[in-house]
């Protein structure tokens, strides 16, 4: 199936180790950079992005090892990833740049933010995976952690696109009607590799997170997912993780599982947009 996004113009760049796929919306503003979470794509983010493109230059990438960006095997840790991250701003948005990550792509965005902090103009933080050894409830038994599972065994046993969408309609009721195709082509185009690591535990580098935030000095607005809904981050840890300073905001959005943008985008919105018109 044709991305999702309409009206932006897809594109490809070697960073000299990888093809990354992204695609461009309309110069409307400075840029925003929108990195998805596991098992997903550039554009997951369908149902805000049409909120975001009337002030911002959107740029959506698929991460190394998903949608149409290259497979490096090995290669798949937080630093990796960064390292891809910063040569996007660097050469699609050619300024220190709006960063948007979901999840993975959260957890990304501050492993480079703690290596890179002037890239960054503000980081929206969208239930990130940032744990570390100080997070007392890894969400190794969550539902999202099984939910992977489960998509790990989807891709493992080799079944089309169209055999795999029907075990995911069962194991995601209640969705969009283009969702079921659309995560089955997600898993197909997507390193397994990466998803193993997720499931078996395996340890994804970048640093500990939470000394990372310390040294992100641009505003960041972290917006938490409810843990008893299937968000990632404990409050508990939230509290002991996140940086006591005016430009760091946290918002919690009770009832919310992990995929806010998708599932609540009538609630997040409300939230990301007067806080990004807030930077000025």
């Amino acid at each position: 199936m044709p991305l999702l996004l309409k009206g932006f113009t897809d594109h490809t760049i070697n960073t000299g180790e990888v093809e990354i796929a992204y695609s461009a919306g309309p110069e409307n503003g400075p840029p925003i950079l929108l990195l998805h979470g596991v098992t997903s794509r550039r554009d997951t983010f369908i149902n805000v992005v049409d909120s975001i493109t009337p002030n911002f230059r959107v740029i959506a990438m698929d991460q190394r090892g998903h949608g149409y960006s290259g497979h490096v095997p090995g290669k798949y840790t937080r630093e990796d990833h960064a390292r891809d991250i910063k040569y996007v701003i660097e050469n699609v948005c050619k300024e220190a740049s709006i960063v948007w990550g979901h999840s993975m792509g959260g957890g990304n965005a501050v492993a480079l933010g703690g290596q890179e902090p002037q890239l960054f103009r503000a980081l929206v933080l969208e239930d990130p995976a940032i744990f570390a050894r100080s997070n007392p409830n890894p969400p190794s038994t969550g539902a999202v952690h099984s939910l992977f599972r489960i998509h790990l065994d989807l891709i493992e046993a080799g079944l089309s696109i169209e055999e795999m969408a029907m075990k995911i309609r069962e194991a995601s009721p209640n969705q969009p009607e283009y969702f079921v195709p659309w995560k089955a082509e997600c898993l197909k185009q997507m390193d397994p590799e990466i998803l193993r690591n997720v499931v078996e535990g395996n340890s994804r580098g970048g640093g500990d997170p939470v000394e990372n935030l310390k040294k992100i000095t641009c505003p960041v607005l972290l917006v938490q997912a409810d843990p008893d809904a299937g968000g990632i981050l404990p409050d508990d840890y939230i509290a002991s993780a996140v940086p006591k300073r005016d430009n760091f905001t946290i918002k919690k959005i009770p009832g919310a599982g992990h995929n806010i943008n998708r599932e609540h985008a009538d609630q997040m919105l409300p939230i990301v947009l007067p806080w990004l018109a807030s930077l000025g």
